[in-house]
């Protein structure tokens, strides 16, 4: 009998709960908004996601936040939608008990831009290896990987979908591509010298630099530290003058612990 009045005493207790609590959600939803608190997280100061941007696209979608209550405001849709945006990697959006709606955004960091060979559409790729749309409104200052990149038009598989498969793998470059943009976006010169990549039709790599009218020959991404060491020291050695290196028509490091210059025919 004790434990039936126990029981009965909880089921009471839950409902008195669940009462009080769809009483506080109905006036709850009852809140009028006011403008969102919108919070961008931008690793690099890349600019893919403004907060105009993001009010535009939550005014599309019927969002003004002008005589609007929380209760017409469904976060889910806005964090899927917002997610859309070329850049965001995530979306967080909240309801607070004083009308205001927050959205926490982070956007991806790229590392590489990727152009396409026929000069088809490309994308960008971000630090994890997950594509990045090209945005109609900004363009990121990465390097340019160009030439003989096959990908399936509007079909751009991220790094973890070719890894996970090696027969998907030997169809592709980006896997080298986001392993020698990693590698680049991590070494303080070269992140300041390389801005562009080429990629040739042996699917080997000719790094164009900031400064000189050299080509660098680096070949695979075999041996890429070691490469980059003999690349870091040739341009920090205390003999090396600045002016010459537009006398090197190429400097070729696919030789083992060596550089190899060519000098320009005049």
């Amino acid at each position: 009998m004790k434990r039936v009045l126990t029981i009965g005493g909880w089921s009471v207790f839950t409902l008195g709960v669940l009462t009080l609590l769809f009483f506080i959600n109905a006036g709850y939803d009852k809140l009028e908004t006011t403008k969102p608190d919108i919070s961008i997280e931008k690793p690099g100061g890349h600019n893919f996601v403004t907060e105009e941007k993001v009010l535009l696209l939550m005014n599309d979608l019927g969002y003004t936040f002008d005589k609007q209550t929380l209760g017409d405001i469904e976060l889910k849709r806005i964090e899927e939608e917002v997610g859309t945006i070329p850049g965001v990697k995530s979306v967080q959006a909240y309801k607070f008990n004083n009308g205001k709606v927050k959205l926490d955004i982070v956007q991806q960091l790229p590392i590489a831009r990727i152009f396409l060979h026929g000069g088809k559409m490309g994308c960008y790729m971000d630090s994890e290896g997950e594509i990045i749309p090209l945005s109609n409104d900004y363009v990121a200052k990465v390097p340019v990987f160009t030439g003989y990149i096959y990908e399936p038009y509007n079909d751009i598989p991220s790094l973890k979908t070719i890894t996970e498969n090696d027969s998907i793998s030997r169809l592709h470059v980006l896997d080298e591509i986001y392993y020698l943009a990693t590698a680049i976006s991590a070494n303080e010169l070269m992140a300041a010298q390389i801005v562009q990549i080429y990629v040739n039709e042996k699917e080997e790599f000719e790094l164009i630099p900031r400064v000189g009218n050299h080509r660098i020959l680096l070949g695979g991404i075999d041996d890429l530290d070691n490469k980059f060491e003999r690349l870091n020291t040739f341009y920090t050695s205390s003999s090396f003058d600045v002016k010459e290196l537009n006398l090197y028509d190429t400097l070729n490091l696919k030789y083992k612990d060596q550089i190899v210059c060519s000098k320009r025919g005049y």
